[in-house]
């Protein structure tokens, strides 16, 4: 059973939050539930760019062209490479969270959530 955290975002102090994620955007950092997540600029970018739709699917198209600007090259990676890897990074830090979701053939969609077993 999922259960999703609050999906408006508030901004407060140059710092976006939503649910247990946090953006310090002029710091350039991410933090779950006050623990930093070592983001790579790029990363941050695309964490970034899905936090201004929370919980609205935005496309790899859309994502691609906020973070590195212009069109998206055919069967481009990317977008993919760098949210396989805010997963796995903020998984490392709160397990009982899923953040992003895969709109297969469409995108993804950023909705912090507690997985089956996540207590909050």
């Amino acid at each position: 059973m999922n259960h999703a955290a609050a999906t408006t975002p508030t901004l407060q102090d140059d710092t976006l939050s939503l649910g247990p994620l946090e953006l310090r955007l002029g710091d350039r950092e991410a933090l779950v539930s006050g623990v930093r997540a070592s983001l790579t600029v790029r990363e941050f970018e695309v964490l970034e760019a899905l936090t201004e739709r929370p919980d609205r699917v935005i496309t790899r198209e859309d994502v691609y062209g906020r973070v590195w600007g212009g069109r998206m090259p055919y069967r481009d990676r990317a977008v993919d490479v760098h949210v396989k890897r805010i997963r796995q990074k903020l998984g490392a830090i709160a397990p009982e969270w899923t953040f992003v979701h895969t709109h297969f053939g469409i995108g993804y969609r950023l909705s912090p959530e507690v997985t089956d077993g996540g207590q909050q």
